[in-house]
């Protein structure tokens, strides 16, 4: 007989994630309380320490279930060859996340969480860069820094100067920028 999924516990844990998700919109990471998200996803302490440990275990999930989904759409590219798709993807994926993705992407204050959230997904990819494998491991190592670092960058001044370029032309510049780069060093 199969596990029968418990329907309180997926509406407990979506409730607490709501509530984590609103309150890191309106106040710093830091000053969370588990008290207040508590009051807040209407539960009791109790309840949330049956699903979570503490406030970091509730980041570290939403962080692989983003991570996650995100390596799905992309798992199957190329990362070098296949920028111009990646970058499209990157874009693409991070408009539908909304407001709490882009402050945990964009905010200063949030880079910890931010790069830890991108080593996820660069461990996850070591195995989609074959173009560059003919390069000794500090030369991948400086590509792959510039692709991430580009991608990211152009996107959160995107978003710090308040998404004025279209979705479909900003995906354009980037592309044209990275993938000039990247075809140089590949020549």
């Amino acid at each position: 007989m199969k596990n029968k999924i418990d329907l309180r516990v997926l509406k407990t844990e979506e409730s607490i994630k709501k509530a984590f998700k609103d309150m890191l919109l309106e106040m710093p990471y830091e000053k969370i309380t588990i008290k207040e998200l508590c009051d807040r996803a209407v539960i009791n302490r109790k309840t949330f320490y049956l699903h979570y440990n503490s406030i970091e275990d509730v980041l570290e999930e939403f962080q692989e279930e983003q991570s996650c989904e995100y390596f799905d759409r992309i798992k199957d590219f190329d990362h070098i060859k296949d920028v111009d798709k990646l970058i499209r993807t990157f874009f693409l994926f991070s408009e539908e996340q909304g407001k709490f993705y882009e402050l945990i992407h964009c905010n200063s204050n949030y880079d910890y969480i931010h790069k830890r959230q991108s080593n996820k997904i660069s461990i996850k990819s070591q195995d989609n860069f074959g173009s560059i494998r003919k390069f000794n491991e500090y030369k991948q190592n400086v590509i792959l820094t510039y692709l991430n670092n580009s991608i990211s960058g152009i996107y959160r001044q995107w978003i710090n100067d308040g998404k004025k370029i279209p979705i479909d032309e900003i995906i354009e510049i980037a592309t044209t920028l990275i993938k000039s780069g990247i075809d140089q060093i590949l020549k």
